[in-house]
Parts: structure tokens; sequence; C-alpha cells
């Protein structure tokens, strides 16, 4: 891990522990319609409470899905299993989640603004804090993909537009990360795990 990342990998045990919460509570999160919702989550390590939303269930998934080659072949067929369900509920409920995760998306954007608007003048402040907030940028990612079609012009200006200031901040540098997940990020997609401030 680089030093000062707030960002380290989960054991694929607590990713999956989180995602069967998350895929559990999956309709009922889509219906009610909160871009946020506490989870209560018993993993190997005790209870958690995590902020479930969209983009930190299709990251969740993403990550154990580009892991999958270094799983038992029980958390294998747990993943499968839990992509499954995950898609066929999203599928069920497709407007109503795609709705939410434009919603995250710009609330993800506003986040990365502020922290943008925070940070300028403070390299110091920005290197330290920017593994912790790209975490926003990477999510967004993840909620485009899953969008396809019904991702708008005007969503991918607003990204466009926090893309060109991060660069404004940026150099060339190393994953930001915790080591173990760079495979799993690779740089031609996730540029911007590549750079720091």
């Amino acid at each position: 891990m680089q030093e000062g990342s707030y960002v380290l990998a989960e054991a694929p045990e607590i990713d999956l522990a989180v995602l069967e919460a998350e895929v559990a509570e999956l309709e009922e999160y889509i219906v009610k319609g909160d871009i946020y919702r506490t989870v209560r989550v018993q993993t190997p390590s005790g209870v958690r409470m995590v902020q479930m939303s969209g983009g930190d269930l299709l990251t969740r998934l993403y990550r154990l899905e580009q892991e999958r080659a270094s799983l038992t072949p029980e958390q294998q067929r747990r993943v499968d299993d839990l992509g499954k369900q995950a898609r066929a509920t999203i599928y069920s409920l497709r407007t109503r989640f795609h709705d939410l995760l434009k919603r995250e998306i710009k609330a993800r954007l506003d986040s990365l603004n502020w922290f943008l608007d925070d940070v300028v003048g403070d390299p110091k402040r920005a290197r330290a804090e920017y593994p912790f907030e790209i975490r926003n940028r990477q999510r967004i990612e993840l909620m485009v993909e899953e969008l396809a079609e019904d991702f708008t012009p005007e969503l991918q200006k607003q990204i466009s537009r926090i893309d060109d200031r991060i660069r404004l901040i940026v150099q060339p540098g190393g994953f930001v990360w915790d080591k173990r997940l760079e495979p799993i990020f690779p740089r031609e997609r996730f540029w911007y795990l590549y750079v720091s401030p």
C-alpha cells in the first residue's frame, strides 16, 4: 500500500458478506429510492455498519468477479449466485435503479467538486485525501457502465468537467490504493488511480 492511502483491499470473505447483505436489501433499497442506505453486516471480523448504494454494490460485485480466479470454489459459487440475484433484481426494477444511479452519480460528482475546491493551493492535503476521495470517480465509472444507453449526454459533460479538473491538479504516479487492488483496476480504464496531486 502507498503511504497515506486510505483504501485497503478487503478480504474476499468481507466483501462477500457485505455483498450478500446488500443483495438481500437491494429490492427494498431500489423501491424506497434513497441514494444511501445503512446496512448492518455480520462479517467474519464482526458486525459492520456499511453505507450501501448502487455504486457500492456494483463495485463490490466487480471486484469479486475480477478476483474470481483467486477465490475458493465455494467463494466463486457465492459470487456467481450473488451476481445472478443482483442482476435479476436490477433487471426487474431497471428504470428505478437507473434513476437512483443517475442521482448517485450527481451526488458523487458534487463530492468530487467540493474536494477539488477545498484542496486548491494545498498540495499536501490533496495528496493525503486523494486516494479516499477518488473512490467516488471509480464508482461513477461502474455506474456509467451499468447505465449503458440510459447514460445521458448531460451526465457525460459533468463527468468530463470533473476529469478535466482532476487532470489540472495531478501528475503521473503509482497506483494510489492498496497494491493488491491494482490488477483489478487497470490503468487504461481507471487512469485517475494512477496519478497523484
